[in-house]
C-alpha cells in the first residue's frame, strides 16, 4: 500500500472546506493546480526508466487521481462548486482506499 502524509490529507480537506466560500475560489484553484502538478511529477517519475520503469499499479492510480483533480478544477472554473465538492469527496475516498497515512498511531 502507498503512504501519504497526514499533512497531504489535511491539505485536501482544507481545500474542500474552502469550496463553500466563493471568496476563496482563487485559492482553491491554486491548491488543485498544485495537487495536479505534484501528481504529474509522481507520474513522470513512475514512468521514468531509471526508476524501474512502469511500476505496476502506480501509473493507473496516478492517472486516476489526476483525472479527478482535473475534473474538479474544470468544475471550479465553470462555477460548479457543488460538483467540485463532490469530486473532492471522491478524491478523498480514493486516497483513503489506496493510501495508508504515515504514522497512523499519531492521529
Amino acid at each position: 500500500m502507498l503512504m501519504i502524509s497526514r499533512e497531504a490529507i489535511e491539505s485536501v480537506i482544507a481545500t474542500k472546506e474552502k469550496l463553500v466560500n466563493p471568496e476563496k475560489k482563487a485559492g482553491c484553484i491554486a491548491d488543485i493546480e498544485n495537487m495536479i502538478e505534484i501528481k504529474q511529477s509522481h507520474l513522470w517519475r513512475a514512468e521514468w526508466p531509471s526508476c524501474g520503469g512502469n511500476i505496476p499499479g502506480l501509473v493507473p492510480q496516478l492517472e486516476t487521481e489526476i483525472g479527478i483533480l482535473q475534473e474538479t478544477l474544470d468544475a471550479l472554473k465553470q462555477d460548479d462548486n457543488s460538483k467540485a465538492a463532490s469530486l473532492i469527496e471522491d478524491y478523498l475516498a480514493l486516497l483513503e482506499k489506496n493510501y495508508e497515512i504515515e504514522h497512523p498511531n499519531y492521529l
